[in-house]
């Protein structure tokens, strides 16, 4: 397991270090691999054989999670095979967007309809809901195929071999200085991008903003959970994390809706000219879709006021300074 070093320059108290070191952070990612990719496989086959929505959602989590275990571990792991992973697991997040995206909307207009008695809103919302759930039809195939996809490419199956050439073993883990100066490097460099955003969080129509923020705070979080393990302390950061991470996603749900309303409201006023010769029934559609749109708004106010007062109050209780203490303990 030992990488033999020719280098006159080097003394062996750094060869002895640097290998062993390497050794045991490999063994360290080992172990994250195993409850990651243990937790993966399961969600996988809930897809395949049950089909609940969840199954599809937490596949699409875990694989953004396995890709930020290779980024950050990539000198580790071997760039190449890190890459070859990284995009295997990409196409596999990005193969299940849409479809997700589609559950999420039709949970969504399912639970307003149910809250919803006046006919007039009703005709829009269940024509939306229709157009939602024929086109999440014809998705369904593609899921089980960019499973298929996946599994061919034998991702998991070489993740597997990697865990078992680097065994992990809880008892005579000694926490490396190496470890610690990555997870400075790694929190310092992700908290840094978040705050690049952070001049434009207060008005909620800086929409881009704000999404690029929603990123950065999700690698933030999932980059900070890597080194949970070595820094218990950081549970309750993590939690603040997902908070600020649940808030901008709610957010981007109304960004994505509003474009979304827009869109379907010119699609089905031509689909409805093209079929009777004339738009008037539309007329009975556009009522709910505008009643929607005013709802989204309001509500992507009211959450973006909320996400602010958390935001200034994690701020001013030194959340960021005191993330940093954490993680300042290594020698240069």
């Amino acid at each position: 397991m030992i990488l033999w070093i020719i280098d006159t320059h080097i003394s062996r108290k750094e060869y002895f270090v640097e290998t062993s070191e390497k050794i045991i952070i490999r063994s360290y990612v080992a172990d994250l691999f195993t409850s990651q990719i243990s937790y993966l496989e399961n969600q996988i086959e809930g897809i395949v054989y049950d089909g609940n929505i969840e199954f599809l959602h937490h596949t699409r989590v875990m694989s953004r999670r396995i890709r930020n275990t290779l980024t950050v571990f990539s000198p580790f792991i071997g760039k190449k095979t890190s890459k070859r992973w990284f995009i295997s697991f990409k196409k596999l997040t990005k193969s299940l967007t849409k479809e997700r995206d589609l559950d999420v909307q039709i949970a969504f207009l399912e639970k307003e309809i149910s809250n919803i008695s006046e006919q007039k809103y009703l005709t829009g919302l269940q024509r939306l809901l229709l157009r939602k759930q024929q086109l999440r039809e014809k998705k369904q195939n593609g899921v089980k195929q960019s499973i298929l996809n996946f599994e061919k490419e034998k991702t998991l199956t070489e993740i597997q071999l990697f865990i078992d050439n680097n065994p992990f073993d809880t008892e005579s883990f000694s926490l490396p200085n190496e470890l610690k100066r990555l997870s400075y490097l790694e929190i310092e460099k992700l908290t840094k991008i978040c705050f690049s955003y952070v001049p434009f969080i207060t008005s909620p129509d800086n929409t881009e903003a704000l999404h690029s923020l929603r990123i950065a705070m999700k690698n933030l979080r999932y980059t900070t959970e890597l080194f949970n393990p070595i820094y218990p302390q950081l549970d309750s950061f993590i939690s603040t994390m997902k908070k600020f991470q649940d808030d901008l996603g709610e957010i981007h749900d109304y960004d994505v809706w509003l474009t979304d309303l827009d869109s379907f409201l010119d699609e089905e006023k031509q689909r409805i000219n093209k079929f009777y010769g004339q738009a008037g029934p539309f007329n009975f559609i556009k009522p709910g879709i505008t009643y929607l749109i005013d709802e989204i708004k309001n509500r992507k106010i009211k959450i973006h006021e909320k996400f602010l007062e958390r935001w200034n109050e994690q701020f001013q209780n030194q959340f960021w300074s005191n993330l940093r203490i954490i993680f300042e303990n290594f020698d240069n």
